[in-house]
């Protein structure tokens, strides 16, 4: 019956809460799917969007930086050897000729001016003259005047100063320093226009030799500060050269404005060097590039913009309509990426932050397109991205809302099957009670029917036979009455009625009551019991008729579980001002896990060999009240196999027990 009514209490519990729960979970799960899918759809398209501006607004900037240099050569054709292109983003524009990059100082026409005036014939045989003289007579002196000669004669700033380099040479040759060093100082005054066929201002060499010379004065550093890059771009060996000078100039001048002017100009110089190789190797790479085929035609062209060097570079290759040839534009990527980012950054519905890469690495990436190879748009989830997703918050509401409801969901089935599970447990339990005392009366029943009929039938007609069966029948009259009070007793307490009358006892006089009580029964089953009793163990109040029930509910346990043993010790002992009264057995013992529910009410261990020894499952639960209500309590200690031991503990001091009311 009780089975049928918990089946009918789960079947109850899950119509009324499990389905409902379910049918709430599984709506919350598709919501909470379909707003992720949404969600994941809007991201998609917003970041579609931003692509799609931020292609048009980089391929439009670069188009019409593009176009502004090609619209200014048209004016000034001297812009491809200009170093600087009037807009700062900008770091080189080239022509193409013959699929190959023209580098500003290759199509210099003023560098290749000096090639002419030293070949002239006239100028040209007296320089010959000279190193001659120089070289192959080893006349020094003779070389110096035609040097001089030549000098003289020069019709160009170029020859003059080439000449007077070599007559330099070989006044020191002469061992004439001191009118070496006056040639030297007055090169020092050419402008840096005047340059050799590399490209290199003769006033570069003057300066050289004065450095040679530990002469770093005023003059040398003008010298060297006229020749810094200024409107056209310079050649790289004369870059070399020039950083190489100003070098040595730092390194022979301490302090001073011109020491910190030539700090300045060092770093000038690496950033055009930097500059400078990263265009020798644009050239380099230009055909693999793919900007323009080789058999393509400018009006066929489709720009594209690659992203080249470190620094990055965006390289296009543009139709230059009024010469009919192609110009090679080189933007500054950090540049670039700046001003289309000035021009999106009023997007209000941008769902992140946005980076231009040159990398695909990231799966998340978005491409630019085709017309911008190598380059992607990158979206980071800003500071402010969580707070401002209504989406997110949704989510979040639905997750912790199932959540809320499947922790409830469960605390209840817990719950549920804790109750379920007591009260079987409990209806086990009151069944076997049932059953154990049902046979715990019936043997001591039967035995005094027995021996009662027997007697009445006048036998045994021996007179000691019957004062055996007289003792065996008041015996069992006892054990029928210590059952009965543990009943009572236990239904007392459940009703919470149990009351104790205390007053001044003897212990000793208990234990050995006690003690007397269970002399026949230990007998017939051939048990010994040993006492050891502390004489001089005050007064203390109890109950005497519990404490004596609590004593024989023990030594009936100890008989109970002693399995082959016969032997069972009681001790009456004083310790920590409490008395205590120990009863040992040598039997079956008890598992540590068990010995923390041995005084539950209706608790029996369970295993083979207890389900053989009768028992209610009572006689330690009314043990520990009766402790417990006079202030004590009892313990255990036990080992499988090594038989137990119960302590009773009660308070032995008498003024305070007379201080204790009764307790139910």
């Amino acid at each position: 019956m009780a089975s049928q009514l918990h089946r009918r209490q789960v079947l109850l519990f899950l119509a009324a809460v499990l389905l409902p729960c379910a049918a709430l979970v599984g709506l919350g799960l598709r919501l909470v799917v379909q707003e992720r899918e949404l969600s994941v759809a809007r991201v998609a398209e917003e970041r579609r969007r931003i692509t799609r501006q931020l292609r048009q607004e980089l391929a439009s900037h670069l188009e019409r930086t593009a176009l502004r240099q090609v619209t200014a050569l048209a004016v000034r054709p001297g812009l491809l050897q200009a170093r600087e292109y009037g807009d700062p983003s900008v770091a080189l524009v080239a022509q193409v000729s013959a699929g190959q990059i023209v580098l500003p100082w290759e199509d210099d026409t003023p560098t290749n001016k000096p090639r002419n005036p030293l070949k002239q014939r006239a100028f040209a045989e007296r320089v010959g003259r000279a190193e001659r003289a120089e070289f192959a007579e080893a006349r020094p002196a003779v070389a110096a005047d035609l040097f001089r000669q030549a000098t003289r004669a020069a019709q160009d700033p170029v020859q003059a100063g080439s000449a007077q380099l070599a007559l330099a040479r070989v006044l020191t040759k002469a061992g004439r320093e001191r009118d070496a060093l006056a040639e030297y100082r007055s090169l020092l005054a050419l402008p840096p226009d005047v340059t050799d066929e590399h490209g290199i201002p003769l006033s570069l060499y003057a300066a050289n030799q004065m450095l040679k010379r530990d002469v770093a004065d005023v003059p040398v550093w003008e010298s060297l500060r006229r020749a810094l890059p200024a409107e056209r771009w310079p050649s790289p060996p004369a870059l070399y050269l020039l950083r190489d000078l100003v070098s040595g100039y730092l390194a022979r001048v301490s302090e001073g404005e011109s020491r910190r002017a030539a700090l300045g100009a060092v770093r000038q110089i690496a950033d055009d060097i930097a500059r400078t190789e990263q265009a020798t190797a644009l050239k380099a790479d230009y055909t693999r590039l793919g900007l323009v085929p080789m058999d393509a035609a400018p009006a066929s062209h489709a720009n594209t913009w690659v992203p080249y060097g470190t620094p990055t570079w965006l390289v296009g290759a543009v139709p230059n309509g009024s010469a009919g040839q192609i110009v090679v534009v080189a933007v500054g990527f950090e540049p670039a990426l700046a001003a289309v980012a000035a021009r999106t950054a009023t997007s209000s519905d941008t769902p992140g932050e946005i980076v231009l890469t040159k990398t695909t690495a990231v799966a998340d990436d978005e491409p630019l397109g085709s017309d911008l190879p190598g380059l992607a748009v990158r979206f980071r989830p800003s500071a402010n991205a969580g707070t401002s997703d209504a989406g997110g918050v949704r989510s979040w509401f639905y997750a912790a809302t199932l959540c809320l409801v499947i922790g409830v969901m469960l605390f209840g089935a817990y719950l549920l099957w804790r109750d379920v599970r007591r009260e079987v447990r409990l209806a086990e339990m009151r069944s076997s009670f049932v059953s154990a005392v049902s046979h715990e009366l019936k043997t001591p029943l039967t035995a005094i029917r027995m021996f009662a009929e027997t007697l009445r039938m006048g036998r045994p007609a021996d007179a000691r036979a019957r004062d055996e069966y007289l003792d065996t029948i008041v015996n069992e009259s006892e054990r029928l009455t210590r059952l009965l009070n543990n009943v009572l007793d236990f239904s007392k307490i459940e009703q919470g009625t149990k009351s104790y009358r205390r007053a001044p006892h003897s212990l000793a006089e208990i234990v050995r009551f006690a003690a007397r009580a269970m002399q026949y029964p230990l007998e017939q089953q051939r048990f010994v019991l040993r006492t050891e009793i502390d004489e001089n163990m005050p007064p203390v109040h109890v109950d005497r008729d519990a404490i004596e029930q609590a004593i024989l509910n023990l030594l009936s346990n100890a008989m109970k579980y002693s399995g082959d043993s016969r032997d069972i010790e009681m001790r009456l002992r004083s310790e920590d001002g409490l008395a205590v009264i120990d009863v040992s057995d040598r039997g079956v013992g008890i598992e540590p896990a068990e010995q923390s529910r041995i005084f539950e009410r209706f608790y029996r261990v369970s295993n083979a060999d207890n389900a053989r020894i009768p028992g209610t499952g009572l006689g330690l639960t009314v043990v520990q009240h009766i402790a417990g209500a006079h202030g004590g309590r009892v313990t255990v200690r036990s080992a499988p196999g090594e038989g137990s031991t119960f302590s009773l503990l009660l308070p032995s001091d008498t003024d305070q027990e007379s201080g204790i009311r009764s307790q139910e």
